[in-house]
């Protein structure tokens, strides 16, 4: 049993984020890996990202105590996340709505 609820927990916390919207999934998921098509991938990143870099910084330095080393916006699957690096730990944070998805220490 203890197994089962170890194995489930990832799924339960990636369900309860919020979700980019169809338009911006197909979008995402639909680009061509040129140049010019990543520069405007990456802005359109930013803007539907709703909680921002600075909120980001804050959660991080709450969660872990640590000061963040490095931050990158990026999205997997139909999530927008947060990768963050501090000094012993990486965090993922969704970053529509602040939910620690992920902190484990490097």
């Amino acid at each position: 049993m203890k197994t089962f609820l170890l194995l489930i927990i990832p799924f339960i916390v990636f369900a309860s984020g919020k979700m980019m919207s169809n338009a911006d999934y197909l979008y995402f998921n639909g680009i061509d890996k040129q140049p010019f098509a990543q520069q405007n991938e990456k802005a359109r990143l930013y803007a539907i990202d709703t909680i921002g870099e600075k909120k980001a910084h804050a959660i991080t330095k709450e969660l872990t105590k640590e000061d963040v080393m490095s931050l990158k916006l990026t999205h997997s699957g139909r999530y927008l996340i947060y990768k963050i690096t501090t000094q012993t730990y990486r965090v993922i944070l969704n970053a529509l709505d602040g939910t620690v998805i992920e902190k484990e220490p490097k």
